[in-house]
């Protein structure tokens, strides 16, 4: 009997004993960072384009368990996130040691597909919520369209769904955002249809140059009326002989080309000033692009994709400089090009940076958006020597701040100043 409780003991002595010594040998290294700028954001992923949890000052704390990409998963006051790498400082060991288990994001295998033919078959009908290798292909399919910029991430979020509305719009399908069935056959569709003037319903009343409002200036990836404008002036003169559809896809690329050689022009496939006063007249290259309000939380966010270069106009100074999105869901957050455009930029802060709200005008793809911005650099940044240590943000109609998650007074009243200016 006391063998028998002896060795009983001796199990229940090794089973606390494994039971205590498991845990510590599965339990994962965690490091303390410290938070290297103010305003910066506690995710709730590794993405820009997520929500956050909190915005947390420079100098705060913070337990670092991982890395994903070009963040850091952390824990803050008993939440599990991410933070952007560059904006929380850790030991050179601790580094090393979190390299070493980076989960890196796999390309998408649709990636390299230059052709809506090398896609192959077409997806399933898909819609917000949806992920997956369908919701890839639809998204590269976009892509080579022109109507959505980003990663191939396989998740169907606002980016997709605004893809896809402007997508249905210039094919003239329902503008739903859902990716049903008759959207992709449209979008999988590898030829246009040639169709005579006459035959064409997007040509309807149109006679002579004259009958045509003048457009902006397009470029390939653009889409909506100034391109219907430009392929039915390019159709009277028999230079484009597809369907209209507002699309300014590879079949007007090449039209705008032919156009471009029988006058003389570089032969770049964009419709630019040069290129849109030889179509529509000498009186064409005076147009002004009319000043727009923009709608951020209908279709402001996509209208200027992440990752856009975009050019900047100050409507006090009248100075100029080039900018590119970066993130932003509230607003936009945007960063200078070059260390020549953050030199501008503070040019017009008066030689110093403000969060004073300004007047500005943004041109984007033909359109030119009443805005406001301060020049203030905070936060997290993506572009290497540009001489600006964070983004500025910019705002449209009724977009709001990231903190407050309100609409900001002094920004709208900005952007009311700036709808009475023009480029």
């Amino acid at each position: 009997m006391s063998k028998l409780m002896t060795r009983a003991t001796a199990m229940i002595a090794l089973v606390v004993l494994l039971s205590a010594l498991v845990p510590m040998a599965l339990a994962a290294e965690t490091y303390t960072g410290t938070v290297n700028k103010d305003k910066v954001f506690f995710r709730s992923r590794a993405d820009t384009d997520s929500v956050y949890y909190a915005v947390l000052s420079k100098g705060t704390k913070v337990t670092v368990t991982g890395v994903r990409g070009d963040f850091y998963k952390v824990e803050y006051k008993k939440q599990s996130g991410y933070i952007m790498r560059s904006l929380v400082n850790l030991s050179s060991a601790a580094r090393r040691a979190l390299e070493k288990t980076n989960e890196t994001v796999v390309a998408s295998r649709y990636a390299q597909a230059k052709t809506i033919s090398e896609l192959g078959s077409r997806p399933g009908a898909c819609a917000k919520g949806s992920y997956g290798r369908d919701v890839e292909k639809l998204q590269r399919a976009l892509q080579i369209k022109g109507y959505l910029s980003g990663a191939l991430d396989g998740r169907y979020g606002d980016q997709t769904a605004g893809a896809v509305e402007k997508f249905q719009k210039a094919a003239g399908l329902k503008v739903t955002g859902r990716a049903d069935s008759a959207t992709i056959r449209k979008l999988f569709s590898q030829e246009k249809e040639e169709v005579s003037a006459k035959d064409d319903p997007g040509m309807k009343g149109i006679t002579s140059i004259s009958d045509i409002s003048v457009p902006n200036t397009t470029r390939p990836g653009s889409s909506g009326r100034h391109v219907r404008a430009l392929q039915q002036a390019l159709k009277l003169k028999g230079y484009y002989r597809e369907r209209i559809d507002s699309s300014y896809d590879k079949a007007t690329t090449e039209a705008v080309k032919r156009f471009q050689r029988s006058r003389g022009l570089k032969q770049d496939g964009i419709a630019g000033f040069s290129t849109i006063k030889a179509l529509f007249g000498k009186d064409a290259a005076n147009y002004t692009i009319p000043t727009e309000q923009l709608k951020w939380f209908d279709e402001g966010s996509g209208a200027i994709p992440k990752g856009a270069t975009f050019q900047v106009k100050d409507v006090s100074t009248g100075l100029t400089f080039t900018a590119r999105r970066w993130s932003g869901y509230n607003h936009l957050d945007a960063e200078p090009l070059s260390s020549g455009d953050a030199a501008t930029l503070k040019e017009i802060g008066g030689d110093s940076y403000s969060w004073r709200r300004r007047a500005i005008l943004v041109k984007y793809n033909g359109h030119v958006y009443a805005a406001s911005m301060n020049t203030m650099p905070h936060g997290e940044d993506s572009i290497p020597g540009n001489d600006f240590d964070g983004h500025f943000c910019i705002h449209f109609y009724k977009s709001k701040t990231h903190e407050t998650n309100r609409v900001d007074g002094d920004h709208q009243r900005a952007v009311t100043r700036a709808m009475n200016a023009s480029w």
